[in-house]
This record gives structure tokens, sequence and C-alpha cells, in this order.
């Protein structure tokens, strides 16, 4: 009898464990996710400012592919 009371509360114990690892891992792309949708909304400030691609790219960090493809959405969707 003790033996699987031991049994429920190790498995008890996993679950928790696996939800936290979750919990951290969802925030995390969370986070992730917002660096990457504030990036964005940047890039096309600064397209709207004047700047070049090729340096929107340079300043944020992030590929001129990624800087154009940003860009190019945001003109389809004004």
């Amino acid at each position: 009898m003790m033996g699987l009371f031991d049994q429920e509360k190790a498995v008890e114990q996993f679950g928790n464990e696996k939800k936290e690892e979750g919990r951290a891992e969802g925030k995390l792309e969370g986070k992730l996710e917002g660096k990457l949708e504030g990036k964005m909304e940047a890039a096309i400030n600064m397209k709207a400012e004047g700047l070049p691609e090729s340096m929107i790219a340079k300043i944020l960090d992030v590929g001129l592919n990624i800087v154009q493809e940003w860009v190019a959405g945001a003109t389809v969707a004004r």
C-alpha cells in the first residue's frame, strides 16, 4: 500500500515538474516574440522616416530579407 502511495506521489511530482517546464518555455517564447514584434515595428517606422532597408537591418541586427518582408507586409496592410 505504501508503495502505491509513493508511486502516485512520484507521478504527481513528475507532472508538476513538466507543468513548470512548460510555463517557463512559454514565457521564453512570449518574450522572444515580443522582441521580434518590437523590431518589426521599429523597422517599419524607420522605413517611414526614409532610412534605407540595409541600414535598418544593420541597426536592428536582422537580415535584410527580414526587413524587406516586414516593410512589404506593412505596405500591404496600410
